[in-house]
């Protein structure tokens, strides 16, 4: 029987050369990123084949979704229903609790996630940890000024215009607050309910109104006896029910919900500018586990079919061919979506600033 002998020298040798070997396969490994970026320099039909085949093989997409649990399944439906062969596994919560998840299975070197959608002031601190990658959509060219980004970070799927809504049978339309500083004056006081997470509300009047008069602003609305609670849906249902007459930050398309539904609610577009919570995009992995499946998803958010079913669900949606008709419509009002590049860098501030201006004087 014959008796291999390995001397130390030779071992490492081959420990080397094997080293080198799994690293020439890592150096030459295609990113999500750029495979995703190749195909979308093929002609339209070519990609989607090449997309539908990608995306047989992986079988399943994950989508983090800072989302209602059963406006998501609207849209898993009608896309699993355009792709039966792919599976969508979602996770929905708010979105801080979603970022945090996100950042530390990066950490962790855990990929598990595709696709995530949640507010855009994210962008940096998503960036930062590597978690997501650029993606140039061919359907970018849709979407309204404002919804998407140079570099292909941010392809925006909706915004939400935030309203003044009231209880009809508390509040005659009339009397309703119109405009900002209505809050501010001591009317008001003890009667506004606000969400303890609103920070775009106070972004948006930052940029509105400067640095020094947005803060003041937030100030004094946090002197005015905030009713505080947590999430857009308790706070409307709230409303409704009377337990105060007014929310000041309500999602539009909550507002429009409620009203439709029969409940004595109706809303205000404020003045001199309507507040939007930050646009909500699609980020997409930058380690995604099954990139062609993502990319198919992503594209089917973006698409007419898609923002068909978030204006239905009463999403300001970001495609410019798709105009809502009716008193619902924010037509060509003054919006304000907080800018994702300056608030991006300052997320953490804003939350701090929102917290001491707001919440803690209302604790």
């Amino acid at each position: 029987m014959k008796k291999w002998i390995f001397s130390y020298p030779l071992i490492v040798v081959f420990f080397l050369f094997f080293c080198r070997l799994g690293s020439s396969y890592a150096e030459g490994a295609q990113t999500a990123e750029q495979l995703l970026e190749g195909l979308n320099r093929l002609p339209e039909t070519e990609r989607h084949a090449s997309l539908v085949a990608g995306a047989k093989k992986e079988g399943t997409v994950v989508w983090y979704v800072a989302m209602d649990r059963a406006n998501a399944d609207e849209l898993v439906k009608a896309f699993e229903a355009e792709y039966p062969f792919l599976k969508v596994n979602i996770l929905t919560g708010r979105g801080a609790s979603l970022l945090n998840r996100i950042i530390a299975e990066y950490r962790a070197n855990r990929y598990q996630y595709d696709l995530f959608n949640t507010r855009s002031t994210t962008l940096n601190t998503l960036k930062k940890a590597g978690a997501i990658m650029r993606y140039h959509s061919p359907l970018r060219r849709f979407l309204r000024a404002g919804f998407y980004d140079d570099e292909g970070y941010l392809n925006g799927l909706f915004a939400t215009p935030l309203v003044f809504l009231f209880n009809t049978k508390l509040v005659q339309k009339k009397n309703a607050p119109q405009t900002i500083e209505d809050l501010l004056g001591g009317e008001w006081k003890g009667k506004l309910g606000m969400d303890t997470e609103s920070y775009d509300w106070l972004a948006a009047a930052i940029d509105y109104y400067g640095e020094k008069k947005g803060k003041e602003t937030g100030q004094k609305l946090g002197d005015q006896n905030l009713q505080l609670r947590s999430g857009p849906t308790l706070l409307a249902q709230l409303v409704s029910a009377g337990e105060f007459p007014v929310q000041v930050d309500s999602y539009h398309q909550e507002a429009i919900r409620l009203k439709k539904a029969g409940a004595p609610v109706d809303y205000v577009f404020p003045k001199p500018y309507i507040p939007v919570k930050s646009l909500v995009p699609m980020f997409m992995a930058s380690h995604s586990p099954n990139p062609n499946a993502a990319a198919l998803l992503a594209d089917f958010l973006l698409s007419k079919t898609g923002q068909g079913l978030l204006a239905k669900q009463g999403r300001w949606v970001s495609r410019k061919d798709m105009p809502v008709a009716g008193p619902d419509d924010v037509g060509d009002r003054n919006t304000v979506i907080p800018s994702p590049d300056k608030w991006g860098t300052r997320y953490k501030e804003l939350v701090s600033l929102y917290n001491e201006l707001i919440v803690k004087n209302n604790q």
